[in-house]
């Protein structure tokens, strides 16, 4: 017999966040239902509807750190040159594939989710603002290509074991920055 213990109101919604976040690292957005998202937390799925209508909104829910990040990363570029908007985007960028490993790598890895939040318009918007800070106006096909490669490298780079943090950041920085320094 499962006991349904009561949350104290208020902490419902972020436990439920950080389990179907877990879940979603261990299993994928897919693999996950709201009935183990319930199973995780010992409620019942019910209490999980109460919160969220759906599991899009819980993965939407799920993002949101990340996306408010690239809104900061988006506003501090905007107030500064576009180098050093660059600068700013892509030690950003480097710090959020390193220190939100799970979310970040869920949202790069996962093809349900990146369903979900290609189809979420502030999540677009968000990528659309870094994308023009890293590209500039007018970008040629190569500078096309070098961020995408630059942004799987980070995206690889921020989960490389072994490497100190310090380390880690600043060849992926340099990396990155080499990368778009394609004309």
């Amino acid at each position: 017999m499962v006991v349904h213990t009561r949350t104290p109101r208020g902490q419902g919604r972020p436990r439920l966040l950080e389990a179907a976040g877990e879940l979603f690292a261990e299993r994928g957005v897919s693999g996950t239902s709201l009935q183990s998202i319930a199973d995780r937390l010992g409620v019942t799925k019910a209490a999980i509807y109460h919160q969220f209508a759906s599991k899009d909104e819980i993965v939407i829910a799920v993002a949101e750190p990340v996306i408010a990040h690239l809104a900061e990363l988006a506003d501090a570029a905007a107030s500064t040159t576009p180098q050093a908007g660059r600068a700013v985007v892509i030690a950003g960028l480097v710090d959020l594939a390193t220190a939100q490993r799970g979310t970040a790598a869920i949202m790069r890895r996962d093809p349900s989710m990146s369903q979900i939040l290609n189809n979420h318009e502030p999540y677009m918007v968000q990528i659309a603002r870094i994308d023009a800070v890293l590209l500039g106006p007018d970008p040629s096909p190569e500078r096309r290509v070098a961020l995408a490669f630059a942004g799987g490298g980070i995206a690889v780079g921020g989960e490389l074991a072994g490497l100190e943090p310090a380390t880690l950041r600043t060849a992926l920085i340099a990396a990155m920055t080499r990368a778009l320094e394609t004309p």
